[in-house]
């Protein structure tokens, strides 16, 4: 395991520290919760972008008569 320091205002870290006391666990502990969790989200943001990008797939080809010179001036919207 390595080490990484953050900085952290006071204010933050004293309650960082007490939730941790109460909780009976160590603040890095706590951290490397909150960094799976983060870690988590980002996963699940990236699928839901996935799925949506396969979904708008299937219906390109409903669109085909858009794609055309008169249109293109929508392109960039």
């Amino acid at each position: 395991m390595s080490v990484m320091s953050i900085r952290v205002d006071d204010e933050r870290k004293k309650q960082l520290k007490a939730i941790a006391s109460l909780q009976g666990k160590s603040m890095s502990s706590i951290v490397e919760s909150l960094i799976d969790q983060y870690v988590e989200e980002f996963k699940t943001s990236r699928e839901l972008d996935d799925d949506l990008k396969a979904i708008m797939k299937v219906s390109e080809p409903s669109f085909e008569e858009w794609d055309n010179d008169e249109d293109e001036i929508y392109d960039e919207m």
